[in-house]
């Protein structure tokens, strides 16, 4: 397994990854007609979304997304994506990226009711292989609230998320040397590491 590409949050001029979503997903890219294709290990979804609030809306700025067509003899090729909110893709043909796919200046508005963790400033020392990276991890950390796609608050969570990183830290010190996992606690992590709801 590997780690996955964050999507990114522009906020108050500073990027930010998604480090947490309470309510599921932010949207269900199926929504805008698209079918993305695993871009590669670090990307088993296929599509990599830069958020960010326009005005007070939640919206998708950015949307790199791998689509392909079935051409015969089982050999598949780069397609071209679909106009999306009056914007056409930068379409690669050649695949130069990862992505067949980019949407700039998106704009797209989301109707998502719920948190989601901001987070930057990543600490290297607690680096897993595997999923997506959980807020704990970070040093700054910023809940913003949402109803209906519209800001509605927004709260520094660094402390409590540093709190949480000395509670791991201390109990994985109070095991010493563990007896290796089994089998359920190594795929109960495996969920959890590819799972952003808190």
């Amino acid at each position: 397994m590997t780690a996955q590409f964050n999507d990114s949050f522009r906020y108050r001029g500073e990027e930010f990854a998604v480090a947490g979503i309470s309510e599921g997903e932010l949207f269900d890219i199926s929504l805008l007609d698209l079918k993305p294709v695993m871009a590669c290990t670090a990307c088993y979804r296929g599509y990599v979304a830069q958020f960010g609030v326009a005005g007070a809306k939640l919206v998708i700025a950015t949307l790199q997304v791998n689509l392909m067509r079935d051409s015969g003899n089982s050999k598949c090729e780069p397609e071209a994506g679909p106009v999306i909110n009056a914007i056409t893709p930068i379409f690669d043909r050649e695949r130069d990226s990862l992505f067949s796919n980019q949407y700039d200046n998106l704009n797209y508005h989301l109707e998502y009711t719920g948190g989601v963790l901001l987070a930057n400033g990543f600490i290297e020392e607690v680096y897993v292989h595997m999923g997506f990276h959980p807020a704990w991890k970070y040093n700054h950390v910023i809940e913003l609230i949402f109803e209906a796609g519209i800001l509605k608050g927004e709260f520094d969570r660094s402390a409590q998320m540093s709190e949480l990183r000395l509670r791991f830290t201390e109990s994985r010190g109070e095991r010493g040397s563990p007896e290796p996992p089994s089998d359920q606690e190594i795929t109960a992590f495996i969920e959890r590491a590819f799972d952003r709801r808190y």
